[in-house]
C-alpha cells in the first residue's frame, strides 16, 4: 500500500515539474541563453582570479615573503605569464636560470631591489657628498635613479615663451638716437619656465631667460610658502616684486611692446627682479575692506634705482605696497594702491626713494566688450640728478577689448630725463592687439616721441609676435 502511494506521489511530482518547465519555456524562451552567458562570465572571472593569485604569489616570492601556494624550501621559477625581475617585458628567461633564493623565505629584499635597478650598484654604505645618511649609489649626485619599467614622479610643469619684435624708426645717421641694429627683427626674449608644487604647503618656480643681447641666466628662482599662520605667504629667492601695477609682468606679458619709460627710466626695462624675501597678507580691518600688504627685503642689485657702488653693497633695499580692490559697476573692478622702495643711493652715500601710486578700473559691458583704464605715477628722489634730486614720471593706458580676441588701446607716457638737471619727454602710442589663441599674440604699435632739447620728434612702428608653450597661463 505504501509503495503504491509513493509511486503515485512520484508520478504526480514528475508531471508537475514537467508542466512547470514547459510553461517556463513558453513564457521566457531567452532565459536559457542568459543563464549560459552568466555561467560563461563566471568561469572567465574565476580564471582571472586565478591569474591574479599567481601574480600575487610571484610578487610575494620576490620580496621574500611566504607565498600562499609556495612550497617551503623550494626555489621554483615564476608562474606562467609572469616576467622575472630585471628581465625586459617580452624577453624570455634563459633556460635553467632560477630565481635567487634565500633559504625557505625566497629572495631577500635587497636582492629583489638590486635586480630591479638598471646599471651597477654600490654597497649599502655608499654615501654621496653632502648626504651623510643617504644610501643612494655613488656617482649619482642628488638625482635618484628610476626603477626600470617604472615612470619617474614629481615632474614639474614646463613652459616656454618666445617674444619676437620688429622696429622701424625714421631716425637717420647723425642723430644721436640713431641705431641701425634696432631697426630689424629681433628675438628679444626666450624663456624656459619650470613650476611645481613641492608639497601641499610649498610651490617653486625656476625661469631661465635668454635675452637677445646676453647669455642664458636665471631670471627667477623662488619658493612660496602659502600655508603659514595668520594667512601669511612667504616667498624666498629671486623673483619679481610687487611694485605698482605691472612690475610683476615680464616683458612678454605687458599690454604694450615695451615697459613705459615713466617706469623704465628709474627701475629698468625689466623692472625689479632681485633676490630677497617677500611677506604678504590680507590686512584685517573693521570695514571688511579687501586690503593687502606686501613687504620685501631685497639685495639692492637694481642699479637704476639703487646705484650705490654699482650695486655692490652690504645694505638692503626695502620695497612695500598697500593695495585695495573691490567690485565696481556690478560687472567691473577697481584696484588701487601705493608702492614705495628705499635703499642705498648713488655715489658714496645717501639714500634713494621711489614712490609709485597706481589705479586700474575695469568695466565689462559683456564678455566681449571690456574697457580697462590704468594709470601709474613715479616720484624718484635721488641725489645728484638735478631738480633738487626729484624726478617724475607718469603713464596712462586705455584698452578696449571690442570683440573677443581684438584689443585697441592708447598709451600716453611722460617722464623727466634722469641724470640731467632738467628735461621732459613725451610719447603717444596707439596699439592694436590680436590674440590668435590663448597662447599666440600679434601686436602693432605706432609711437610718436617728443624729446626735450633741440632734437626733433621721431616716429617708430613696432611689430610684435609672442607665443607660449606648455602649461602656462594664457597671454594677456
Amino acid at each position: 500500500m505504501r509503495t503504491c502511494i509513493a509511486l503515485a506521489l512520484v508520478s504526480w511530482m514528475t508531471v508537475a515539474v514537467a508542466s512547470a518547465a514547459t510553461a517556463a519555456d513558453t513564457e521566457a524562451p531567452g532565459k536559457d541563453n542568459e543563464v549560459f552567458q552568466l555561467k560563461a562570465e563566471l568561469r572567465a572571472m574565476r580564471a582571472q582570479m586565478g591569474q591574479m593569485q599567481q601574480r600575487l604569489d610571484a610578487l610575494s616570492a620576490r620580496l621574500g615573503g611566504a607565498a600562499p601556494g609556495a612550497v617551503a624550501g623550494g626555489a621554483s621559477g615564476p608562474p606562467p605569464g609572469i616576467t622575472p625581475a630585471g628581465v625586459a617585458l617580452g624577453a624570455q628567461t634563459p633556460p635553467g636560470e632560477a630565481v635567487q633564493s634565500a633559504g625557505a623565505g625566497g629572495v631577500t629584499p635587497g636582492a629583489a631591489i638590486k635586480s630591479l635597478m638598471s646599471g651597477k650598484m654600490s654597497g649599502a654604505t655608499a654615501k654621496p657628498p653632502g648626504f651623510a645618511m643617504s644610501s643612494a649609489p655613488q656617482g649619482q649626485g642628488v638625482i635618484i635613479p628610476s626603477i626600470q619599467g617604472v615612470p619617474q614622479t614629481f615632474i614639474p610643469d614646463i613652459g616656454g615663451v618666445g617674444d619676437i619684435t620688429f622696429r622701424q624708426a625714421d631716425l637717420h645717421n647723425g642723430d644721436p638716437r640713431y641705431n641701425p641694429a634696432a631697426d630689424q627683427f629681433t628675438p628679444r626674449d626666450a624663456q624656459l619656465i619650470f613650476f611645481s608644487p613641492i608639497d601641499p604647503y610649498t610651490n617653486a618656480q625656476i625661469s631661465i631667460d635668454k635675452p637677445n643681447d646676453g647669455s642664458f641666466n636665471i631670471e627667477e628662482a623662488f619658493m612660496v610658502f602659502n600655508k603659514l599662520p595668520w594667512g601669511l605667504n612667504l616667498r624666498v629667492g629671486q623673483y619679481r616684486t610687487v611694485f605698482g601695477l605691472i612690475n610683476e609682468l615680464d616683458t612678454f606679458q605687458l599690454p604694450m611692446v615695451n615697459r613705459p619709460n615713466a617706469l623704465a627710466q628709474y627701475i629698468g626695462a625689466d623692472g625689479f627682479v632681485t633676490p630677497g624675501v617677500n611677506l604678504s597678507t590680507y590686512v584685517p580691518n573693521p570695514w571688511e575692506l579687501d586690503l593687502k600688504a606686501d613687504l620685501n627685503v631685497v639685495s639692492p642689485q637694481n642699479t637704476f634705482a639703487f646705484d650705490h657702488r654699482n650695486g655692490q653693497t652690504f645694505d638692503f633695499a626695502y620695497i612695500g605696497s598697500l593695495m585695495y580692490s573691490r567690485e565696481l559697476f556690478g560687472s567691473g573692478s577697481l584696484l588701487g594702491g601705493f608702492s614705495m622702495a628705499g635703499g642705498p643711493g648713488a655715489g658714496s652715500g645717501g639714500q634713494s626713494y621711489l614712490e609709485d601710486p597706481f589705479l586700474q578700473i575695469q568695466y565689462a559691458q559683456d564678455q566681449r566688450h571690456i574697457w580697462t583704464w590704468s594709470a601709474e605715477g613715479m616720484l624718484a628722489e635721488r641725489a645728484n640728478v638735478g631738480d633738487h634730486g626729484v624726478k617724475r614720471g607718469a603713464y596712462t593706458l586705455l584698452d578696449y577689448n571690442f570683440w573677443l580676441r581684438y584689443h585697441a588701446g592708447v598709451l600716453l607716457d611722460m617722464w623727466d630725463v634722469p641724470n640731467v638737471p632738467s628735461g621732459t619727454q613725451f610719447e603717444a602710442s596707439p596699439i592694436f592687439t590680436y590674440f590668435v589663441s590663448d597662447n599666440t599674440r600679434l601686436r602693432l604699435q605706432y609711437t610718436h616721441s617728443t624729446p626735450s632739447g633741440p632734437q626733433r620728434a621721431a616716429d617708430a612702428v613696432y611689430l610684435q609676435a609672442t607665443f607660449a608653450l606648455g602649461n602656462l597661463k594664457p597671454l594677456e
